[in-house]
């Protein structure tokens, strides 16, 4: 009997096992299908509004009319340097919404090292919602972070 509980039990987990097999074609033919990103609105990162330009700025959708902000720094961060892309939501209920590369389901702010982060992606399928995306640039002089570049793309859907 002893063998037939543990039998049946292993052949649950193998069902359990098949079903989730079975679950992650779908959810990749679903991430399959939102590829396609395209920039809609850049600028450039420029400190105190003037050339060269230190990285880049975007506003990006994919064809499943996900949104998200992503900063691409022109070389990896040195130490106590970060920067960081906001996406701010207009309409559609979340008016002046802010998310940035740290909220969840973004890939965290840019470090020593590192040149690029993205936000989270946002669903709109109302033509009334618009977005702006927000890129700053910050260094450690010791007191704390301070900010030492931000610009802004135009806002746009």
């Amino acid at each position: 009997m002893k063998t037939l509980g543990i039998l049946l039990s292993t052949a649950g987990l193998a069902g359990v096992g098949a079903f989730a097999l079975t679950a992650a074609p779908a959810q990749a033919v679903a991430a399959a299908n939102c590829s396609g990103a395209t920039s809609i609105a850049s600028a450039p990162m420029l400190r105190d509004n003037k050339p060269p330009s230190w990285g880049t700025i975007r506003l990006v959708r994919d064809n499943c009319s996900q949104y998200w902000a992503e900063i691409t720094m022109a070389s990896p961060l040195v130490a106590n340097a970060k920067a960081n892309a906001f996406l701010v939501q207009y309409g559609g209920g979340s008016n002046g919404r802010v998310l940035s590369c740290d909220s969840s389901g973004g890939n965290g702010s840019v470090i020593q090292n590192q040149r690029t982060c993205r936000t989270p992606k946002v669903k709109a399928a109302s033509g009334s919602i618009t977005f702006v995306a927000i890129g700053r640039e910050y260094h450690n002089y010791g007191g704390g972070y301070e900010e030492i570049s931000e610009n802004a793309t135009r806002r746009t859907r």
